[in-house]
């Protein structure tokens, strides 16, 4: 894949949430591209830092240090360190970043200095970045995916502050859709041009072995939903439209995937509205397992309140299906009627008639279409070339001080 007169980098990722033993699903879509990196012939390492806040030092105790293991070819270190203050967030950063660069040191001693740090988002590797970057004259790339920025987390002045800063100083500041930078460059006050939009990656496996999916008069409209089982994912919404369907004698089925905090609220849910028989929760899927559900069903549902891009969708749509989705900011730029519906209403109600349009209109949708669109704008090889062109055109320069 790389040319062979395009020199090799040297390049650390320090991703605010990562995979690890306990929770091996996380972070997948900067695994997925640090493995695109890495088959290109480039040295790739992982710091992931977690970050502690004082209300949650109870968890650590009796932990300081990190762990190492190579993962596949890549050194990887998950750093857990108790450095929270109660209400001194400067400070607390300030030790988390040293308490990190003191790992860096280890990094370095072991696999040599990188030529590019790449940090994914602020919270809480980016701060981590920006210091061990400034201290040791290395070229800084963020990347940045939180919605926490628009979902009222993140308010306190010196969050803000720190996020500006970041974003300021890096070599190159990355964001993840058109919608996504507009918004956070007008809520943080920055200038129009402090970010790159370079899409997400869909990992090549989504596009093996299509599976053409018809439907039939006799079968049931099967659709999909996964993600982390989270109040913002808002599935309870996508419960109460397959509500709406059934009462309207719609032949529905929906698969739910994915674990997380709301899962018993959910499954009461579809208890209480005796919608056993046509909703299924599957639990933690890993990434062999979302390929087949996708394989499987009709359609990809989503609800979300804001996503800053939308990975789920593109792994839809590399597989032939369309989408539902509403309109929460990211698939604005990449779902149009030929992929499906966006639904700009934030209610059951709409997300239903939504479900209803793409169901009327199956035939319609060219599967291999689909699939030829998602890998011309999102494949493996056309966002990892973006982003190594990125590397280059800061390769040698140290971040702004």
């Amino acid at each position: 894949m790389i040319q062979k007169s395009e020199k090799k980098l040297h390049i650390l990722i320090i991703p605010s949430w990562y995979k690890t033993p306990e929770t091996p699903v996380l972070g997948t879509f900067f695994e997925e591209q640090a493995r695109a990196l890495q088959r290109w012939g480039h040295q790739i390492g992982v710091l992931y830092p977690e970050f502690f806040p004082p209300s949650d030092m109870e968890s650590m105790s009796g932990y300081n240090g990190y762990d190492f293991y190579v993962d596949n070819g890549i050194p990887t270190f998950n750093i857990k360190t108790k450095v929270g203050i109660p209400k001194m967030r400067k400070l607390s950063y300030r030790r988390f970043s040293t308490a990190v660069d003191r790992v860096f040191e280890d990094y370095v001693a072991n696999f040599g200095t990188p030529d590019i740090i790449h940090a994914h988002s602020v919270f809480y590797g980016g701060i981590a970045a920006l210091y061990i970057a400034r201290k040791h004259n290395l070229p800084l790339v963020v990347t940045e995916h939180l919605t926490a920025f628009f979902m009222g987390y993140i308010n306190f002045k010196t969050d803000i502050d720190v996020s500006r800063e970041i974003f300021t100083r890096a070599n190159a500041s990355i964001i993840v859709s058109t919608n996504f930078k507009r918004d956070l460059e007008e809520k943080l006050q920055l200038p129009s041009n402090t970010f790159r939009v370079v899409h997400n990656l869909v990992n090549d496996l989504f596009f093996d072995l299509f599976i053409p999916r018809t439907l039939n008069s006799d079968e049931p409209f099967r659709f999909f939903t996964n993600s982390f089982l989270l109040p913002r994912k808002n599935i309870g919404m996508i419960i109460d439209a397959m509500k709406i369907l059934t009462d309207k004698g719609h032949n529905v089925h929906l698969r739910i995937g994915g674990e997380g905090p709301e899962e018993q609220n959910l499954r009461a849910k579809v208890a209480d509205l005796q919608l056993q028989n046509m909703i299924a929760f599957t639990g933690k899927l890993y990434r062999g397992d979302v390929k087949k559900e996708l394989d499987d069903c009709h359609s990809f549902v989503l609800a979300s309140q804001y996503e800053t891009f939308g990975v789920v969708l593109i792994e839809s749509l590399a597989c032939g299906r369309p989408v539902v989705t509403t309109d929460s900011g990211g698939p604005r730029d990449f779902i149009g009627p030929d992929q499906g519906v966006i639904v700009h209403q934030y209610d059951a109600a709409s997300l239903a008639e939504g479900m209803i349009s793409v169901m009327k209109r199956y035939h319609e949708f060219n599967q291999p279409e689909l699939i030829s669109y998602c890998h011309e704008n999102f494949s493996e090889n056309k966002i990892t070339r973006e982003i190594i062109d990125i590397y280059h055109s800061v390769s040698g320069h140290s971040v702004c001080k």
